[in-house]
């Protein structure tokens, strides 16, 4: 069974309390507003009423002084815009220095082999059933691709790098030690066009697979082509990087 609810009735004296407090509260702020405004106002008079009562001396010196000082206050302005653009373009030059050096080190990785990289190029397709090439005509080519401007250079797969090396093994063409098996595939990536005039030079690598004896080459352009990096990257053993602890 539910309890029933209780009602109080309120005395007389609760009444006047809240008949009174509301009213009253509402006085009492509106009596605080109105003194503030008027003390404000009281406090603009007797600033008025004070230079009404300066003489022409102390105003001209008071107005100097404020002049002064507003003048002091744009000149640091100025001062302070002039920093802000200057940090501004600090900033700006050192990351353009930051980007140039990340392009000059992406640069220097691509001609050094230690990244793979892919693009536009082309391939050079030598036949050789009777072992004829020798190692100076592959340096040969890979010297012509590079004149031309090859940014990258593989043999059979095999990258060739700034410290990679040809030579003969047992009457086999090697590079960086690994022994080439015909046919030698020669990929170039750089302008496929500019390589290809590059080759075709009368006197060239071309002409010159083609004097050999039962050499026959191909060359086929690509839009995108494919190198890996090195193998095995490079070891300086004689030059160190300035500052250096190894």
């Amino acid at each position: 069974m539910t309890a029933p609810i209780a009602f109080r009735r309120s005395g007389p004296a609760e009444r006047l309390r809240t008949w009174v407090g509301g009213p009253l509260l509402v006085i009492l702020v509106t009596g605080l507003v109105g003194f503030l405004l008027v003390s404000q106002l009281r406090g603009t008079e007797r600033f008025r009423q004070r230079l009404q009562a300066e003489s022409e001396a102390d105003l001209t010196r008071i107005l100097a002084s404020v002049s002064t000082e507003a003048d002091a206050l744009r000149d640091e302005i100025v001062t302070l815009r002039l920093q802000l653009q200057s940090l501004q373009t600090s900033s700006q030059q050192e990351a353009s220095a930051a980007g140039a050096a990340e392009d000059q080190m992406r640069n220097l990785q691509v001609l050094a082999g230690t990244v793979a990289v892919t693009g536009p190029g082309l391939t050079i397709s030598i036949e050789d059933p009777r072992g004829t090439v020798r190692f100076d005509t592959l340096i040969d080519i890979v010297q012509e691709l590079r004149d031309a401007g090859a940014e990258a250079v593989a043999v059979n797969d095999q990258r060739v790098g700034a410290t990679s090396s040809f030579g003969e093994r047992d009457g086999r063409v090697t590079l960086d030690g690994t022994v080439l098996v015909a046919p030698f595939r020669v990929a170039a990536i750089g302008p496929a066009s500019t390589l290809a005039g590059g080759l075709e030079i009368p006197g060239g690598a071309l002409d010159t697979l083609a004097a050999l004896r039962g050499v026959s080459a191909g060359v086929q352009r690509s839009d995108t082509l494919q190198i890996p990096a090195l193998a095995k990257a490079p070891v300086f053993r004689v030059a160190k990087p300035i500052g250096s602890r190894s």
